[in-house]
Parts: structure tokens; C-alpha cells; sequence
């Protein structure tokens, strides 16, 4: 099944789309368009619709667009790990004093978090304002185009990396972005980003003109700020040899590499966006589509790619409304015949089951009474059974021992209960206990947790192995699962 994706990178004084299409774990470029738009007579919304007119683009194509550079910005926040649910929830009140944007326009995003000492994270967020996310959605409206993801430029440069560059997958690296006013720095460890800092370029005035002296002025500043990062996030000066991905807008930025490989000592590679995509001949050349192509790879290949969505925050509620009269109009019929016919089976549905509830609740009572002669005074037959159940079980669970091991049920799972480590947050979905052992299967948020609350366990004294088996992290949910297997020390000794 081949599925496309038509990235749309928008900046101040270009716009550049390309059409990307997956077939299996291959991606090609079939489609690359690129233009200026510094004239007061350019329309991005024409240029938007002569893609699919003029240029051959696939109007059922999903859609991809970048957020404008100004319009989003990034903080780094540490919190408790119980702050972390909550913002996980999506709760934004607990961050949305950290942004320059009012309370009611706000629109954030989490986009990584990794732990601290002290029972503590560090937060990743990004947030805009629900204004420019609307000006994007309307301006794509009019082009008659919806969009599945709006990104920031960084994630969708770090997706193209991801793709063509998949060394980034392991250790720690960092990508520069590079346009006409703004340095965008992310730092990466095992491609997940932990960092994003948008730097003003302000060159001196007298050397705008010098393309020699403005190279030298962004590498000095692209060095400086890189190393600040670096030892802010770390602790410590970049290592040697650490990997720098490099995306220059600008064509004339050749010999940036070489003075900041002077500089940082570090391996600085221009990111090459054909290095694993193919592509058609007339597609290749064009060096600045990186953020375009990493927009339609955030959404064919997601499962390898991290950002964030503008469109799915909870507060965003950007969505352009409709002004059509005749669509309002349909609509309301429809609703109405829908709502008419959903009463009358409710109707029906609601006689039937009033019916079979009288039956059965004739039958339960019969259960009843044959089951308990002795009652004889009925206020609610399935509770009461219910409860005489639950009375007979705990009976029968308190007066008996696991056989052979000597150890009562609840010590077990008082000392199991007893060894979680406090704000590990680990939930067990199963549990096993036999005569000679136990086994506990479950989930928690790092692998970390799993292994302490081994130890933990080794150390009650009441089983003589603890393992740890088919220890996983969840792809979809990013969770880790578990299974731990316990034996009872008191069955190995004999």
C-alpha cells in the first residue's frame, strides 16, 4: 500500500513543498517545488493551490505544514515526578505562566522529558498561540487543503536526520538550523531531543554585504551557543568528535562546516536529504528542502520520528469554522432525521429491556431461594449472594497455607506490595502465585524502576530468585512491560 504526504514548509520569504510517498519501510520523493515570495503580489494561498493545478501534486495526499520560525517557542522546565502526570494529562495551566502568550491563546505541547536526581524531570515544551495556529490553518483553507500535522521547523529537520542520517539513533548530537535571522539549536541523545534554543542573528550592519565575514560571525555564534547548551544540559564541554547536523538556508554557506569543525573539534555533516530517500532525476539538487521533507516524513514514517502537533492539543480549538449556509443547512436535516430515528429505537429498545429484566430478575430470585433456604429475609438477592461469596472466599483464603512453602498468601503480598519503590509507578496487570513460586507481569515508565524493585525483592528474604524476563519497552505507549519470576525460599531448601 503506497501512502503520500505533501510537506509545506512556509517561511518569510520562500515556500517550498515536496510530495513524499511510502511503500513499506521505502520512501521516495516524487514531487519538489521551490519559490521565493518576497513580492507584495505573491499569494501564498495561489501558490498553494497551483501545487495540485499546475504542478501535479496529489490532492489526497495527507498534508504537513511548519508553524512560522517566530511563532513558537521552547522552554526546558523541571518538575516533580507528580508534576509530570499531570502535565502529561495535558493539564497546560501547569505551564502555561512559562510561555510569552496569554493564559486563553495559549497552545502547548510536550516534547520529550528525561529524569533527574531527586525524584525530579526535566520538561520539554513547546507552545503557540491559538491566533497563528488559526492564520495557518485559514491560509491552507483557502487553498482547499487540511492539514493532519502543523510542526515547528526543528522536528520536522530532525525527522529528515533521522531518516537519511540514522547514526543520530545512538549517542548524543546536535542540530543546527540556520536561516536569514535565526540560529535553532537541538541537542539529541539517542534521537531524542532534550533541548531546542532559537538565537537572533544580528551581523554587525557594515558586514551584511560580506559573505566572508557573515560565515564567520554564524559559525562564532553557532560555537559559542553550542558549547553554553552543551554544558548547561551536561555539565561538561562537547566531547570530540560529537556528531553536529548543519541545515543553512542560505546557498552560500559552503565553508561554515570547516570553521566550526575548527572550533568545536566536532564532525559537522550538511544534512543530505536524498542520502536515504530516492528519488526521481528532476527531483534532486535542491539542498533546502530539508524541512519540507521532514514535515512528510513526521507523518509516513511516525514511528520513527518525535515532534509535536499543534492540532492536537486539547486547548487549541483552531479549527476554521464554516460559513456556509447551504452546509449548515444539510447538516441540520441530517441531525434532525438522525436524532428521530435514534429516539424511536431507543423507545423500542427500552420496552424490550425492560422485559427481560423483570424475567430475569424472577430467575435470580428462584436462584436464591433454592440456593439459600435458610434466608429468608430478601432485600437483594444478588447482593446478598454476592457477599456471601465474598464471605466464603476470604474464609477460605485465610485459614490455608501455601502448601510445601510454609508462607501465608498475605505475607507474600505484603512483602510484594512492600518492596515498590516509592514513585516507581508500577502497575502489575497479572499475578501468579503457586506452591513453590511466583510470577508478577506489568508495566512501569522506565527500565530503570524494574531493576530496583528486584533488588528490593531479593532483599525480603522470602524468595531465593527474583528474574526479570521479557523486559520491553512499549512502542505505542512507551511504557515498559515486565515479567518477574519469583521462587519461595523455603521450597529450595528443601
Amino acid at each position: 500500500m503506497v501512502k503520500r504526504c505533501i510537506g509545506i514548509d512556509i517561511g518569510s520569504s520562500h515556500l517550498q513543498a515536496v510530495q513524499v510517498s511510502r511503500t513499506g519501510d521505502q520512501f521516495r520523493l516524487e514531487k519538489v517545488f521551490s519559490t521565493k515570495t518576497q513580492r507584495i503580489t505573491d499569494s501564498p494561498a495561489e501558490i498553494l493551490r497551483s501545487l495540485t493545478r499546475q504542478y501535479g501534486f496529489d490532492r489526497h495526499a495527507q498534508v504537513a505544514v511548519s508553524m512560522p520560525h517566530d511563532a513558537v517557542f521552547f522552554r526546558n522546565l523541571e518538575t516533580p515526578i507528580t508534576g509530570l502526570e499531570q502535565i502529561l494529562a495535558r493539564d497546560s495551566s501547569a505551564l502555561e505562566h512559562n510561555f510569552p502568550i496569554e493564559s486563553d491563546e495559549i497552545v502547548v505541547q510536550i516534547c520529550s522529558y528525561r529524569p533527574l536526581p531527586e525524584e525530579k524531570c526535566s520538561v520539554l515544551a513547546a507552545a503557540a498561540a491559538k491566533k497563528s495556529v488559526s492564520e495557518r490553518l485559514n491560509l491552507l483553507a483557502g487553498a482547499n487543503m487540511s492539514p493532519d500535522l502543523i510542526d515547528a521547523a526543528i522536528f520536522a529537520i530532525h525527522a529528515a536526520v533521522t531518516v537519511n542520517h540514522p547514526e543520530i539513533a545512538s549517542g548524543r548530537a546536535i542540530i543546527a538550523h540556520i536561516n536569514e535571522s535565526h540560529l535553532t539549536l537541538a541537542v539529541t541523545q539517542n534521537s531524542s531531543i532534550l533541548v531546542v534554543r532559537n538565537v537572533p542573528i544580528s551581523c554587525p550592519s557594515e558586514n551584511n554585504s560580506d559573505t566572508d565575514s557573515v560565515q564567520r560571525h554564524v559559525a562564532g555564534l553557532l560555537s559559542r551557543e553550542a558549547e553554553l547548551t552543551w554544558r548547561r544540559l551536561f555539565g561538561a564541554p562537547i566531547e570530540p568528535d560529537t556528531r553536529i547536523y548543519l541545515v543553512a538556508e542560505q546557498e552560500d554557506f559552503s565553508s561554515l562546516k570547516a570553521t566550526i569543525e575548527e572550533d568545536l573539534h566536532c564532525q559537522t555533516t550538511f544534512v543530505d536529504p536524498y542520502a536515504k530517500v530516492k528519488c526521481t532525476p528532476e527531483c534532486t539538487g535542491d539542498e533546502a528542502i530539508c524541512v519540507a521533507e521532514g514535515l512528510a516524513l513526521r507523518v509516513l514514517a511516525s514511528e520513527k520520528t518525535t515532534g509535536v502537533n499543534f492540532l492536537e492539543a486539547d486547548n487549541a480549538e483552531t479549527r476554521p469554522t464554516l460559513h456556509l449556509k447551504k452546509e449548515l443547512l444539510t447538516f441540520g436535516g441530517l441531525a434532525a432525521a438522525i436524532v428521530i430515528v435514534l429516539l424511536a429505537g431507543l423507545f423500542m429498545r427500552l420496552s424490550h429491556l425492560e422485559k427481560v429484566h423483570a424475567n430475569i430478575k424472577n430467575e435470580i430470585k428462584e436462584v436464591f431461594q433454592h440456593t439459600l433456604p435458610e434466608e429468608k429475609n430478601i432485600v437483594d438477592p444478588l447482593i446478598q449472594l454476592e457477599q456471601r461469596l465474598k464471605s466464603l472466599r476470604t474464609d477460605n483464603a485465610l485459614s490455608h497455607y501455601i502448601t510445601g512453602a510454609g508462607v501465608e498468601p498475605l505475607d507474600i503480598l505484603r512483602a510484594i506490595t512492600a518492596s515498590v519503590p516509592s514513585g516507581a509507578n508500577i502497575n502489575i496487570d497479572n499475578m501468579l502465585i503457586t506452591t513453590e513460586s511466583v510470577r508478577l507481569a506489568g508495566a512501569c515508565r522506565s527500565f530503570e524502576s524494574v531493576y530496583n524493585w528486584q533488588q528490593r525483592l531479593q532483599e525480603t528474604g522470602l524468595f531465593s530468585t527474583v528474574v526479570v524476563r521479557d523486559n520491553r519497552k512499549d512502542s505505542a505507549g512507551g511504557l515498559v512491560r515486565f515479567t518477574i519470576l519469583l521462587s519461595l525460599a523455603e521450597v529450595e531448601q528443601k
